[in-house]
């Protein structure tokens, strides 16, 4: 297996993380206040809310994707 085709599988599970179809891992700890707990702990389903989660920056990163297609 070449670089690339290792880089498409992993946009390809990212995506499929992101839209809510993978979903692994495990989130523990002991906390002293809700302050410090992450997002995990909060959401069913939420493993890594990194990776999980859609944020801003995802949405920014295909937005300049959709507009340099359009330019062309």
């Amino acid at each position: 297996m070449n670089n690339k085709e290792k880089a498409r599988r992993r946009k390809i599970i990212d995506i499929l993380r992101k839209i809510g179809v993978l979903r692994y891992g495990t989130k523990k700890g002991t906390y002293s206040s809700v302050r410090e707990m992450p997002a995990e702990l909060f959401m069913a389903d939420v493993y890594d809310a990194k990776k999980d989660l859609v944020t801003k920056k995802d949405i920014e990163n295909v937005l300049k994707k959709i507009k340099a297609k359009i330019k062309r």
